[in-house]
């Protein structure tokens, strides 16, 4: 028997989700730099927005896959901003995901695909997207 320490734990592996096309939606800067570098390491480099104007007018400038949209927003509820993308048209409405501190709904409104509430881990992010990645694949 030896006293040697653990071995440091292996690092999360994760199958990458190149190409899919996220904007971040944070009014707080640490949850934008923390949103973008988590979705960097799983291989996704978001569009990121301060506002709900922002997020309209990157919205208006591109399509994405999923919009991850902080419900406290300054300039509009964030409530309101994800049922303004649930009246896209079916080939340019993303997946809405609440990003929030909220305890997440029994009944989560019709408008948002899911809810992440914070604090969450890489992995939470992960395996969220992971499904919704593979929704959008069978509906392309």
């Amino acid at each position: 028997m030896t006293d040697r320490p653990d071995p440091p734990p292996s690092p999360l592996h994760v199958p990458a989700l190149e190409g899919l096309r996220v904007l971040v939606v944070e009014d707080h800067a640490i949850g934008r730099i923390l949103l973008e570098a988590m979705l960097g390491g799983l291989g996704v480099t978001p569009t990121l927005a301060a506002t709900g104007e922002e997020a309209r007018r990157a919205i208006r400038a591109g399509a994405f896959d999923v919009v991850l949209i902080d419900l406290g927003l300054p300039d509009v509820r964030g409530e309101d901003l994800a049922a303004d993308l649930g009246r896209l048209a079916d080939d340019h409405r993303p997946r809405v995901i609440a990003v929030t501190g909220r305890e997440r709904p029994t009944v989560l409104p019709a408008v948002f695909a899911d809810w992440l509430e914070k604090p969450f881990s890489v992995r939470d992010l992960h395996r969220l997207l992971v499904g919704l990645d593979a929704d959008i694949a069978r509906s392309a």
